[in-house]
C-alpha cells in the first residue's frame, strides 16, 4: 500500500514538474493526509538530478503550505465558528468551548502553530481551529510559512543530499511518522471520549435539577 502511494506521487511530481508539487503540498496543508515524508525529500532528490531547482521547490514548499493553510483557516472562519456556534449543541460543544479555544490560540497560538507542521495529523488540521479561534491572520500567516520551512523545507534539502538514498530513508522515517499518527489519533480519540462523557453527565445533571420543578 505505501509502495503503491509513493509510486504515484513520485510519478506525479516527475509528469507535472512544479504545478503538481504544488498541489500536493497545498492538500497536504489541509484536512487531506498526504504523506509529506514521500513528497518533500522526492523534490529534493530530483532537484540534486538537476531536474528541479532547488531555490524553487523551497519556494513552491512556502507557497504551497501558505496557500492550504490560509484555505483551511478560512474554513475555520466562515464555517467552524458559525457552525459551531449555531449547531454546536449537537455534539455537546457550548460557547464556553469555543472561548477557551480563542483563549488557548491567544495564549500558545504562536508556538502552537510552528511545532504543529512536525506533527503528523495534527499539521493536516491545526489551521482550523486557529481560523475558529479568530487567530490574527498575518501572525497565523507568518508562524506557518516558518514551521512549513523548517519542516518541509528540512526534507527537501534532506533529499537534495541523499541523493537517491532518499528512498530508503524517507520510507523509515515514514513508518515512524504513521506510529506517531496513530498515538495522536489515539490520545485525541481519548479525550474526546472523556469530553463526551463529562457534556453527558452535565446533561443528565442540569435535567436531574430540573424535574422537580417541573412536577
Amino acid at each position: 500500500m505505501l509502495e503503491s502511494i509513493a509510486t504515484s506521487i513520485q510519478q506525479f511530481i516527475a509528469d507535472v514538474g512544479y504545478p503538481g508539487l504544488l498541489v500536493l503540498i497545498i492538500l497536504e496543508s489541509t484536512l487531506v493526509p498526504v504523506p509529506s515524508m514521500l513528497v518533500m525529500p522526492f523534490a529534493g532528490y530530483l532537484a540534486s538530478t538537476g531536474t528541479l531547482s532547488l531555490p524553487l521547490v523551497l519556494l513552491v514548499n512556502a507557497a504551497g503550505a501558505a496557500i492550504g493553510s490560509t484555505l483551511s483557516y478560512l474554513l475555520g472562519v466562515y464555517a467552524g465558528a458559525p457552525f459551531l456556534e449555531k449547531y454546536g449543541k449537537w455534539f455537546l460543544i457550548k460557547h464556553e468551548d469555543i472561548v477557551r479555544t480563542h483563549d488557548f490560540f491567544a495564549k500558545y497560538g504562536t508556538k502552537t502553530i510552528f511545532f504543529a507542521r512536525f506533527l503528523p495529523v495534527v499539521r493536516h488540521v491545526i489551521s482550523v481551529p486557529a481560523g475558529i479561534a479568530r487567530m490574527r491572520f498575518p501572525t497565523f500567516l507568518g508562524l506557518t510559512i516558518a514551521g512549513a520551512t523548517a519542516w518541509g523545507g528540512g526534507l527537501i534539502v534532506m533529499g537534495y543530499e541523499l541523493g537517491a538514498r532518499w528512498e530508503s530513508i524517507a520510507k523509515q522515517a515514514k513508518k515512524v511518522d504513521l506510529a506517531i499518527a496513530a498515538l495522536i489519533v489515539v490520545t485525541i480519540a481519548y479525550f474526546a471520549y472523556r469530553f463526551l462523557a463529562k457534556r453527558k453527565r452535565e446533561r443528565a445533571a442540569a435535567a436531574a435539577a430540573v424535574t422537580p420543578d417541573a412536577r
